[in-house]
């Protein structure tokens, strides 16, 4: 009897391979070593590395649920909260996957797919600011230069983390940053 390939082991298994050896120095038979199944039948299930890792990155940003946490409740503060949470949550998690993967796709062209996950939960935080530009609540800017400005600090720490654990930086408070950022794009009506 054929053995039963759990995609969830696999994945994990890639991600773990990966962020030991980076994505060139992650072979498909050390992650089918780690996810104990043999290099062949990651090929004929998943067809290639690439394919492997975008599959991987498609499992993490299911679980994260960037859909549920950027759901409009009227509460902008709430709402913006909630998402850097959610982003913060992932990045201690995932951060020090996802940054690798990003740092590699220059190189491997054939990554760049691996991106679409992660920008269709980019343009769901993107949707929520719009909506409370179109309120006239927030200043209208581009929607995903928004979300680069309440995104970036906070990616900027966490590869600062993931690059020198050791780095002297303090926690983040999530809830001063959401404040600073709509202190500067309220609209002169708001508070």
């Amino acid at each position: 009897m054929p053995k039963i390939v759990k995609d969830e082991a696999v994945f994990r298994a890639a991600i773990q391979t990966v962020v030991e050896r980076g994505y060139t120095g992650a072979t498909t038979k050390q992650i089918a070593e780690a996810a104990d199944v043999s290099e062949v039948t990651l090929f004929r299930k998943y067809g290639s590395k690439a394919a492997l890792v975008q599959q991987a990155i498609a499992m993490l940003t299911d679980a994260i649920d960037f859909t549920t946490a950027a759901e409009y409740t009227g509460d902008v503060t709430a709402d913006l909260l909630r998402v850097v949470q959610a982003y913060q949550a992932a990045a201690e998690k995932y951060g020090q996957f996802f940054y690798l993967m990003l740092s590699e796709i220059p190189r491997y062209p054939e990554l760049t797919e691996i991106l679409d996950e992660p920008f269709t939960m980019i343009a769901h935080i993107g949707q929520l600011i719009a909506r409370y530009q179109a309120e006239g609540i927030l200043k209208p800017e581009h929607p995903m230069h928004a979300v680069a400005g309440l995104l970036g600090p906070i990616i900027t720490v966490n590869v600062i983390r993931a690059a020198a654990p050791n780095a002297p930086l303090p926690p983040l408070d999530l809830s001063a940053h959401v404040a600073g950022y709509l202190h500067g794009r309220f609209q002169s009506s708001k508070p």
